[in-house]
């Protein structure tokens, strides 16, 4: 029997159990050995780049993208297999003369929270190149996606319907100014953020405005390199509608990464800054911000996204100052699951394999989450109103099916049998 929508007989503790799953996306997501590969992306139109020596390797010619990837595994260590769920991708850029192990304290938390990190190795000289450095980014994007069906070389398999659609660049310094000319007018970009992000040549501020999506911005307080005015102006220059710029104290240039980096330190010293605190005192700092923000922009979850606005907020006497345009914090309409939504049928439901969605619209995103609220199923429908999704593989019980479309997000109990 075909059911449609929320048309069926919901007991009043389903109700509440469901609300509180949505309210509550994520709290309590999992913990992941972390993973680790060497990658060298080829993109065919340009040429050029840095190959890592023994990383898995694309055929033929075009620009080696070098890329150290990050990922939550079955089992810490190098090539090891992805872990069971579908994970959102981060790709970071490097700051001037640094390297991608300059942020291990940063890729680490994200690739143990279920995300997966790529940090191109490339423009590492003293010559860099910006706008390559931003087109290596950009091209990470969908190579990151890519990896959901790829089939050589083989080593990546592992990635296979593992990867959610959603992403997220940003990067410090030189990586972070790259990062506004990657997400500039790229529209498989779903949000950005920078830690003191410099400004580059072509202008990453010029390139802002052609940016619309959520952004976050760091700079230091006493940061001597790329300071708080810096910042301002790439701010200002973004008309995306729900924007933030977290101004943090006591902190330097190189405080954003784990301090390692002396090309960094001996840079910042020769303008006249000194560090007052440590990187292992400076990290929860910006990481707060920055993991709510990306399990709120990228992962769908309303408690972190209230998490960050409670943050931007209230009063810290560990900030300087904020600006904020606009709200990430779910709006009614996008958690209300008990309202009627006519356009969408749902069936069967419960199920012991398949359910079918029929939808008016043309192109509609998917997203699955167990009762942990953790999200186990992702995928967008292009150009169809109906698919088929499988869920022959689920444990037995209660899931929490969001279909989005229009901006608007529409949250369904399914049944598996």
């Amino acid at each position: 029997m075909k059911i449609n929508n929320l048309n069926i007989a919901l007991k009043l503790n389903d109700i509440y159990l469901i609300i509180g799953f949505v309210l509550t996306c994520y709290c309590k997501s999992q913990t992941f050995p972390i993973g680790h590969m060497s990658i060298n992306f080829k993109d065919v139109s340009r040429s050029g780049g840095y190959l890592i020596t023994g990383g898995i390797a694309f055929s033929g010619s075009g620009r080696d993208i070098g890329t150290e990837v990050y990922y939550p595994s079955t089992v810490a260590g190098n090539n090891q297999p992805v872990a069971n769920g579908v994970f959102p991708v981060v790709i970071i850029g490097h700051g001037f003369v640094m390297d991608w192990s300059s942020y291990d304290n940063i890729y680490n938390q994200l690739a143990s929270k279920g995300y997966i990190v790529l940090l191109p190795r490339t423009e590492g000289g003293f010559s860099p190149s910006h706008s390559e450095f931003g087109n290596d980014l950009r091209f990470l994007v969908n190579s990151a996606q890519n990896l959901n069906t790829i089939s050589t070389p083989t080593a990546l398999i592992s990635f296979n319907g593992k990867v959610a659609p959603k992403s997220a660049i940003g990067g410090h310094s030189m990586g972070g100014g790259c990062s506004f000319l990657a997400t500039a007018g790229n529209a498989s970009v779903d949000c950005i953020f920078n830690f003191a992000a410099a400004t580059t040549n072509p202008s990453s501020i010029v390139s802002a405005p052609a940016i619309t999506v959520p952004a976050l911005l760091f700079s230091g307080a006493i940061d001597c390199v790329a300071d708080t005015n810096v910042q301002n102006n790439h701010y200002s220059a973004l008309t995306s509608n729900k924007k933030f710029h977290v101004i943090l104290k006591q902190i330097t240039h190189c405080d954003f990464g784990n301090g390692t980096n002396l090309n960094c330190t001996f840079g910042q010293s020769t303008s006249g800054c000194a560090n007052l605190i440590n990187n292992t005192l400076a990290f929860p700092r910006y990481m707060n911000y920055l993991q709510n923000f990306l399990d709120a922009q990228l992962k769908n979850d309303c408690a972190a996204a209230q998490r960050f606005m409670d943050s931007i907020n209230t009063v810290s006497s560990l900030r300087t100052g904020v600006k904020k345009s606009g709200s990430i914090a779910c709006s009614i309409s996008s958690i209300n699951i008990l309202k009627n939504f006519p356009e969408f049928s749902i069936y069967p439901n419960p199920s012991q394999s398949d359910i079918i969605i029929e939808s008016p619209y043309l192109n509609f995103k998917i997203n699955i989450f167990d009762t942990y609220g953790n999200l186990i199923f992702a995928d967008t429908c292009k150009n169809n109103p109906t698919i088929s999704v499988q869920i022959k593989e689920f444990t037995s019980g209660i899931y929490i099916l969001e279909l989005e479309a229009e901006g608007t997000a529409r949250r369904f109990k399914i049944v598996k049998d």
